[in-house]
């Protein structure tokens, strides 16, 4: 499956839609206890099974809602989602159970079932799949509206349809199988409620734009959808992207606005800051892959690719690099430390010391005197932004006499000049592999143009 397709949004949707889809049972059961498909019904009998089944819709539609936050906790928020979600699915069920019947009835009639007999177990097949493709796009919708976001309304409604036309499917054959009217709407009510979570899910995740990843911190591992106009970032519970369990991270800590294709973060905390590839910042314009920090919480912005239009390169001329960001590259992305930036306003020439290139030509300054750190953590001097190399990879080291680079204990090792070290000396012109990141170092670079 995709990297891209959080698998934790896809197990809680699924297993909230199997929970309503059971809860939801229960009324129907007892309304249709001893009653068999076709028989004429009572006006009694036609409201309660009319309310079963939007209770059933609700329960379905307002736990997956609730599972929006992929959590167990029962939090405030979650009872709100749960609420909202179940009460605008439960209007929407009821609509769609009066118009499913009709068609499903209709569609009987067209395959010659009438007062239960006649037909064949492939007409009410199909009849029962068609009414509860309705079923589930009418739910899909409902969580859409309930979870406040238009796109949602659209991706919802996809997504409940394939459900319901898949737990359509399931009903009448669970029943051929286990001869049982009882047990087939238990198992075909709750596989109908998981597929609806589970379809309704896999939309949202392979339509999503942008999204972020946790790669350190308390909730590491989980992953955050970006939609709306707006996606604020910080410690209260409201926040779309919420970090829990840091002191350092404010109720409102940041915000990440949306403008036509592009992401834009910007800094809400006057002390604590926000940094973006290892600069503290105040507004960034954000790019795949860039690694956003606040207080202990390290994460990573995503951008499905094809979401923006492509730049176009121009031979002979480098793109404009706002201060204190990295230039894009096709290799590694390497944020600069601040010591290797020009001084505002001076392009007077300047000695440059040892340095590493990386294939976009940029440099990275190394110390001498001092230890320089390399890694993907933000708090390294040269903050490399490549899943092989670990967080905290190498340091290299100038005593005046030459430069050593010591490993860290990195899960990939580091190379020079493709062989494997863990302590070595490293010469002018020497190829450097950090996992599979490469860099060129150079213990001495040429006058007269400043690094970068």
């Amino acid at each position: 499956m995709n990297q891209s397709v959080d698998r934790r949004e896809l197990w809680f949707k699924a297993m909230a839609g199997l929970a309503g889809g059971v809860i939801g049972w229960i009324p129907i059961e007892i309304v249709s206890h001893g009653h068999r498909l076709g028989e004429p019904q009572s006006l009694w009998l036609f409201i309660a099974g009319t309310a079963g089944e939007a209770i059933l819709g609700a329960m379905i539609g307002g736990l997956i809602l609730a599972a929006e936050g992929k959590s167990l906790e029962l939090t405030p928020q979650m009872k709100r989602r749960f609420w909202r979600g179940f009460i605008i699915c439960l209007v929407l069920a009821a609509i769609a159970s009066l118009i499913s019947n009709y068609v499903f009835t209709a569609l009987l009639a067209m395959g010659g079932f009438t007062g239960g007999s006649g037909g064949s177990i492939g007409d009410v097949i199909v009849a029962r799949t068609v009414a509860w493709t309705l079923v589930g796009l009418m739910l899909g919708i409902g969580v859409g509206l309930a979870s406040l976001s238009l796109q949602n309304i659209v991706k919802g409604a996809l997504g409940g349809a394939i459900g319901g036309f898949a737990g359509g499917i399931l009903f009448d054959l669970i029943s051929e199988m286990t001869q049982t009217g009882l047990v087939s709407r238990l198992l075909g009510f709750a596989g109908i409620g998981l597929a609806i979570g589970l379809f309704i899910g896999l939309v949202q995740e392979l339509t999503k734009m942008a999204w972020v990843t946790v790669e350190a911190g308390r909730l590491r591992g989980r992953q955050f959808r970006l939609e709306g106009a707006t996606a604020m970032i910080g410690r209260a519970e409201e926040n779309t992207v919420g970090l829990f369990g840091d002191p350092g991270v404010q109720p409102r800590h940041a915000v990440i606005e949306r403008k036509g294709n592009s992401y834009t973060l910007k800094n809400l905390a006057v002390a604590q800051g926000t940094k973006v590839n290892g600069n503290r910042i105040e507004t960034a314009a954000l790019h795949d892959g860039d690694r956003i920090g606040i207080s202990n919480y390290e994460i990573v912005f995503h951008e499905r690719a094809g979401a923006r239009p492509e730049r176009v390169a121009i031979p002979g001329v480098r793109p404009a690099v706002p201060a204190g960001y990295q230039a894009e590259a096709t290799g590694p992305a390497i944020a600069p430390s601040s010591s290797a930036a020009s001084p505002p306003g001076r392009n007077a020439p300047i000695s440059v010391g040892a340095y590493l290139m990386g294939s976009d030509g940029q440099r990275h300054v190394i110390k001498n005197g001092a230890v320089t750190r390399l890694g993907r953590a933000l708090d390294n001097d040269v903050v490399i932004n490549h899943a092989s190399v670990s967080r905290h990879h190498a340091q290299i080291e100038g005593n005046g006499r030459g430069y050593r680079v010591r490993d860290l204990g990195s899960q990939n090792g580091t190379f020079i000049d493709g062989n494997l070290v863990n302590d070595a000396a490293v010469a002018d012109g020497a190829m450097m592999k950090f996992g599979d990141a490469v860099l060129t170092f150079h213990s001495q670079g040429p006058r007269g143009e400043p690094a970068v």
